[in-house]
């Protein structure tokens, strides 16, 4: 029987075997590492995320955010960065979309500070 088992060409090569090996001595250290408090630890980081992930998932922002960084004037200021000054800012003022930005960056540090409130208490 022994022969039957060497005879059989099961298609894998050293390089596979060894890569294997290398999976379940792997899944060894991970069975070592995992306990209670890792898990625990692991789930205090994630939970946060989550809820951000989940939060912003439910708004519009990530829509306009994706919107905002296809925009081909986007890709323009990546590659070469305009410089603004104060005059310069001023000059934007008068332009619609640059007022919505600013609108909804206003907005968004207001909601920030509002919720920073809650952080002392």
């Amino acid at each position: 029987m022994a022969e039957d088992i060497e005879n059989v060409n099961i298609g894998m090569t050293q390089a596979d075997i060894d890569a294997f090996l290398d999976i379940v001595r792997t899944a060894r250290i991970m069975q070592s590492y995992l306990n209670d408090e890792t898990i625990h630890g692991v789930a205090n980081v994630m939970t946060p995320m989550l809820k951000l992930l989940n939060g912003v998932a439910s708004t519009d922002f990530v829509d306009v955010l994706e919107r905002s960084m296809q925009d081909p004037g986007m890709d323009r200021a990546l590659m070469n960065p305009p410089k603004v000054g104060m005059y310069g800012a001023l000059r934007e003022m008068g332009d619609e979309d640059f007022q919505k930005g600013l609108g909804i960056a206003i907005e968004f540090l207001k909601a920030l500070g509002r919720a920073s409130e809650d952080i002392g208490d």
